[in-house]
């Protein structure tokens, strides 16, 4: 009945006006994390590079703390299925065709929700770098949508169109734009329930007695970026530049037993550059190559290597933000004792 009466008022609004009932603050509120119990269905997401679209289909389960996806990945020798598992104790990954398992003991992966692209937490600072308005309705997956425009105030950064369903929040179809108003990226569900009851066991990692299993503890603390020369081993590099709108969050460390990586985030409410840092050592294979996830959310790279440090930004802003930013990096200065 609930969602009867509000589908009945998005439409009813619609007649009246697109968005002419909608304050601003009612609709930033839209973009908020989704609220449901339950959530399962299928998700199409579609790359559009220059030399052709690429899509591959993910499937969902997820509650208020736990999320499982599964999705096959191309292979020479035949597709191979993937599952990944994001609950409390980390990131678990299963990889049926090599009978492994491994547990990153940390979130070191993307949850299900990074895949849109979306902020929730820093809605504020996004008023002030971005418009929100409301340009129309739609049914997908048989949930009434409506339909969000959210232009940058900055050229640059991505426009995306949003479907979000008003009851949970939950964005159903979003579409990046680039900078130049090329279509980037779609996701979209492609079925989808909401609430109802989850299969049994649907988050249990117990694997087959003769799979490996791999535990990988990873160690994030936020740096002072003083700091980071003892903690890490190597002097820390700062951008001179940011783009407009963009503020820095944090820097983490981020080490395991083999490695230490610093993690730079800076941000202007929806969008993200990171900025990781290692140690540089001379004829050893490149290292961050661009991973399959970052192919799959079509994000720019740039990369620079100053003094022994290896610097990789990675965002979905334009090209030229990202080479403004590396050729600005400048090393820390540490106050004397």
């Amino acid at each position: 009945m609930a969602v009867s009466l509000i589908m009945a008022w998005g439409w009813g609004q619609e007649r009246h006006g697109r968005g002419k009932a909608f304050t601003a603050d009612r609709l930033w509120r839209l973009l908020q994390s989704p609220k449901f119990r339950t959530l399962a269905g299928k998700v199409q997401v579609t790359v559009f590079f220059k030399d052709g679209d690429r899509s591959w289909t993910m499937e969902l389960w997820a509650d208020g703390q736990n999320s499982k996806v599964q999705f096959m990945v191309p292979h020479p020798e035949g597709p191979r299925q993937i599952i990944t598992f994001t609950r409390p104790d980390g990131v678990w990954v299963l990889l049926p065709f090599a009978k492994r398992l491994i547990h990153h003991k940390g979130k070191t992966l993307p949850s299900w929700q990074d895949f849109w692209g979306l902020r929730s937490d820093k809605l504020d600072l996004a008023q002030r770098n971005y418009t929100l308005q409301v340009i129309g309705r739609d049914r997908i997956s048989g949930l009434f949508c409506l339909i969000l425009d959210l232009t940058p105030k900055t050229k640059g950064n991505p426009a995306r169109k949003i479907w979000v369903h008003p009851p949970t929040r939950l964005p159903v179809k979003v579409e990046r734009y680039a900078p130049d108003g090329a279509l980037e990226m779609r996701v979209e569900f492609t079925e989808a329930q909401i609430n109802q009851p989850l299969p049994v066991m649907v988050f249990d990692t117990t694997v087959p007695s003769d799979w490996e299993t791999i535990e990988l503890p990873l160690h994030r603390q936020p740096l002072v970026p003083a700091d980071a020369e003892r903690v890490l081993g190597f002097p820390l590099l700062l951008p001179g530049w940011l783009p407009p709108g963009y503020i820095h969050e944090g820097t983490f460390a981020i080490q395991n037993r083999r490695w230490k990586i610093a993690h730079l985030i800076y941000t202007d409410g929806i969008g993200v550059i990171s900025v990781f840092q290692h140690p540089f050592i001379k004829d050893r294979p490149p290292s961050h190559q661009t991973s399959p996830v970052h192919r799959m959310l079509l994000q720019r790279k740039v990369l620079r290597d100053i003094g022994n440090v290896r610097v990789v930004l990675l965002s979905d802003v334009a090209r030229e933000w990202l080479e403004k930013m590396a050729d600005s990096l400048r090393g820390v200065a540490v106050a004397g004792p």
